[in-house]
């Protein structure tokens, strides 16, 4: 009876999600990681939701079908839990490998499942730890890592752009839309710009504040994130200049408006390198960058507004 509880409130948790979601309402996400690791997957999450919920349904019916005494629901509920298993060493080990960012939602599915197999005795336990290791083994053998600048281009990530396209410079500015500093250093972009600047989100976005932009209809945040973390950046906003020698990388809201304002909007401001990094263009994804948090928002975390 313990079990088809545990499912039944696994079924309810899932489902509740899947109805925040068709109604356009956030779902329960308690960190940015869910944000993030939602950004990557071509299905939209309600679709894994739903299917969790069916999941979960399906082992409340075998759980309660088995307490009549019929051993073939009991192993058909066994078989659905490993099944359920192996689906979660590939999610974790995304989340682990692929995005380095855990969202916590996805951890309580997790423990759900585990705790299921836990309850399904130690011959279950054991059958459940052996397939978790060896996808989880079988995945790090294939050595797959998160999308470089190498293995595609910066402008496949972009949302918007502002300015015309140029064989000599291209600027990518890497935000979120819950990032305050980096709405700030948007907010300084206005019609005199005279700067290629594209916008590279690292999730998927609903606002964006600079009307005057090209946006584009389809665009990739994990070819963003993944650039990031190829870097070591765990902070935005993130500015990078492309041009035919090299490319340079900007941190920080102060050091980013300044290169801007004495660049694209033909101000006499003076720019402190001292934070950035360059190298050649055909090489900018391997720069190495300082990893100090100054005037930024961490990647996995929202920033708190900004005063006025």
């Amino acid at each position: 009876m313990i079990r088809a509880i545990v499912a039944l409130l696994g079924s309810i948790l899932t489902g509740l999600q899947a109805v925040f979601l068709i109604i356009g309402r956030e779902g329960l996400c308690l960190n940015e990681g869910c944000k993030i690791v939602d950004s990557f997957p071509k299905f939209p999450p309600l679709y894994f939701n739903i299917a969790g919920c069916i999941y979960f349904l399906s082992l409340f019916w075998c759980f309660l079908k088995g307490r009549k005494g019929s051993e073939y629901w009991h192993q058909f509920a066994k078989l659905l839990l490993l099944a359920g298993i192996a689906s979660e060493a590939v999610l974790l080990f995304f989340q682990y490998s692929i995005v380095s960012a855990f969202c916590f939602y996805c951890l309580i599915v997790f423990s759900f499942i585990l705790l299921l197999n836990i309850l399904s005795g130690l011959k279950q336990l054991f059958a459940s730890m052996v397939i978790f290791a060896a996808v989880f083994a079988i995945l790090l053998s294939l050595e797959l890592r998160a999308v470089s600048s190498s293995d595609m281009s910066l402008n496949a990530g972009s949302y918007a752009q502002i300015g015309e396209e140029s064989d000599h410079s291209s600027l990518y500015l890497f935000f979120s839309e819950t990032c305050a500093h980096c709405e700030k250093v948007i907010a300084t972009i206005d019609a005199d710009n005279t700067c290629n600047i594209r916008f590279n989100p690292i999730d998927r976005i609903d606002h964006f504040s600079l009307s005057a932009s090209r946006q584009f209809s389809e665009y990739d945040p994990g070819i963003n994130l993944g650039f990031l973390k190829s870097l070591n950046i765990k902070e935005i906003p993130v500015l990078v200049v492309t041009d035919q020698e090299g490319a340079v990388v900007l941190k920080g809201e102060s050091r980013i408006t300044a290169y801007l304002a004495e660049h694209c909007f033909g101000g006499d401001a003076e720019v402190d390198y001292s934070g950035s990094s360059q190298t050649s263009s055909s090489d900018y994804g391997q720069l190495p960058v300082q990893n100090q948090l100054e005037e930024g928002c961490s990647v996995e975390e929202d920033c708190e507004d900004l005063g006025t």
